[in-house]
């Protein structure tokens, strides 16, 4: 860590937290990941060495604890009120990240791991027509294992490889690419599906209010450079 030798605030926030991977660590802990192993699957061009010691670090700077999994393997890290508190500063970040500096996707950004994950975290299930729903994604430039799912329990939504036996509700079909732009806001939800780049089925309950519930990232907003109007189907 960095000493600035400053007593400035801003030099002792940024010592510890503009450390390579730190704020990507700590974005991830407030999304729901609390395992070793999440953060590397969420985090894959991270070294196993490196995110170690970043959790050391966060761990001895009072932004997350550090707790053994009861009757399990391994470690859960949770953040503390100091690494809850960083929520609007990773919020304003991306804004500004989003509004000044993003310019599009290339391929190295397309992961459908985590926007799978993103989705489901950020899907409105209040919005659902039913508490139990069940979402198949195909996506057609992936030639291994092209469909994911998401389900949506008791509330609660999960991004899954496989669908463990439930009729599914709503079928996407579409790119990563496609997707990954509604997502970011490049294009509306309205402009993939009138372009047919995305097709959606399944009972008018859900395909008629598809922007009510279905989600886009907090920063596409800031995308300035966004086509499509909106994201209303």
């Amino acid at each position: 860590m960095y000493d600035y030798g400053e007593a400035c605030p801003v030099s002792r926030a940024t010592a510890v937290l503009c450390e390579r991977w730190t704020l990507q660590i700590v974005r991830e802990l407030m999304l729901g990941a609390t395992r070793f192993s999440e953060f590397q699957k969420y985090l894959p061009k991270i070294s196993p060495s490196l995110l170690n010691a970043r959790l050391q670090m966060l761990e001895q700077n009072g932004l997350l604890l550090r707790k053994r999994v009861p009757e399990k393997r391994g470690y859960q890290y949770l953040l503390t009120p100091a690494g809850k508190a960083l929520a609007p500063v990773v919020t304003e970040l991306g804004k500004w990240g989003m509004r000044w500096v993003y310019d599009g996707l290339s391929e190295e950004h397309l992961n459908v791991v985590v926007l799978l994950r993103e989705i489901a975290v950020f899907l409105r299930t209040e919005e659902l027509p039913s508490g139990e729903t069940t979402l198949q994604f195909t996506f057609t430039d992936l030639a291994d294992n092209p469909r994911r799912y998401v389900l949506v329990r008791d509330s609660k939504c999960e991004a899954c490889d496989d669908n463990p036996g439930y009729e599914v509700d709503v079928y996407f079909r579409s790119t990563l690419r496609t997707l990954s732009e509604i997502w970011w806001g490049d294009t509306s939800l309205r402009a993939a599906r009138a372009s047919g780049a995305l097709q959606v089925t399944g009972a008018p309950a859900y395909t008629r209010n598809l922007s009510s519930w279905f989600p886009v990232s907090t920063f596409a907003p800031e995308n300035r450079n966004a086509r499509g109007s909106g994201n209303e189907i």
